[in-house]
């Protein structure tokens, strides 16, 4: 055992007082333990980091022993302090769901919610952020790529995940589907005219592929289609966003495989690009809400309602005219 572990150990003595130990401190122990940084602890927790070394201490203290090691870098938790860090995290999360559970009962909006969404359900704008602030007095969203989405649920620093991917190898989450969608070609409007035809095999020919990225979940379902159908696109551009592909096709650059939420999110002019269907065997991806139903009962159904609701309409007003044919496609759930 480090030296300055031992020492600090001799140090700590249960409070007499039997300092009591509140769910506050629990929280910030856990946000210490997981970011192995009181720093990081208070920027996650919006407070200060004096204030979360106040807190470690005050726990120390009503324990009668160090729970966070001070002599490495990044900080770990010392023995003591796993065991604490497990049980804690049990305990907030039967908190969480007796929370959930009695303002469910009570009718009334949850106190926080933190939700997670892939950047295409953005596109469904200012609607689905005033449905969701009905369902919570504090309402935080988070939307970035989907293994940062998958890691923040998995550490409970989101309470709710709208994503494409399935986390099925995860265990205690409650999964919605909440639509279907193809995967379509999105080419220069210019070249869709003057070819008339677009198959895969003529686009790799004439046009690069403008790639999301292979760190997001949609650039790694299109990889997997290509490697099935055995299409030889070389790699030459890929971006993080649907608005950089999407705009990199309408500049006339180049062509991608895209989905119509995430045609809509982009904000792209439909009048800049063709979109056409699949040739040969179809790619859909599913769009669903997770969340652990034991600590927020019923929330998934409630959203899963919210989404599929608001994202039907959204497609029907939007995708009309020569793109009315991709509603076909599109399933609600």
């Amino acid at each position: 055992m480090p030296r300055a572990v031992a020492r600090s150990r001799k140090s700590v003595r249960p409070s007499r007082a039997g300092a009591a130990i509140d769910v506050r401190t629990l929280e910030i122990f856990v946000a210490v333990s997981q970011s192995q940084s009181m720093t990081a602890a208070a920027r996650r927790l919006g407070i200060t980091q004096p204030a979360v070394s106040f807190a470690i201490a005050h726990l120390e203290k009503a324990l009668g022993t160090p729970l966070v090691d001070r002599s490495t870098r990044p900080l770990r938790a010392t023995p003591a302090g796993q065991v604490l860090l497990r049980r804690a995290a049990r305990v907030l999360a039967d908190i969480a769901q007796l929370r959930g559970s009695v303002h469910q009962a009570a009718g009334r909006p949850l106190p926080n919610l933190r939700i997670g969404i892939v950047a295409s359900v953005t596109a469904l704008g200012a609607p689905l952020v005033l449905a969701l602030q009905a369902l919570a007095d504090e309402l935080r969203i988070w939307s970035t790529l989907t293994p940062d989405l998958r890691a923040a649920l998995i550490e409970r620093k989101l309470d709710v995940l709208i994503t494409s991917e399935s986390l099925e190898d995860v265990p205690s989450l409650v999964h919605r589907v909440v639509l279907r969608e193809p995967f379509v070609l999105a080419i220069p409007r210019d070249f869709a005219i003057a070819r008339r035809t677009s198959t895969l095999a003529s686009l790799c020919e004439s046009l690069p592929l403008i790639r999301y990225t292979s760190r997001s979940n949609i650039g790694e379902e299109i990889e997997r289609y290509l490697r099935r159908r055995r299409v030889n696109a070389p790699r030459q551009l890929e971006l993080d966003t649907s608005t950089a592909v999407h705009d990199m096709v309408a500049a006339g650059l180049g062509w991608a495989m895209t989905t119509p939420l995430c045609l809509l999110q982009s904000g792209v002019s439909l009048d800049a690009v063709a979109l056409r269907p699949l040739d040969g065997a179809p790619l859909r991806r599913s769009l669903r809400v997770i969340a652990r139903d034991s600590e927020l009962p019923g929330a998934v159904d409630r959203i899963g309602d919210l989404v599929s609701g608001l994202a039907q309409g959204v497609l029907a007003e939007r995708l009309r005219g020569r793109n009315a044919w991709l509603l076909r496609d599109v399933a609600f759930e």
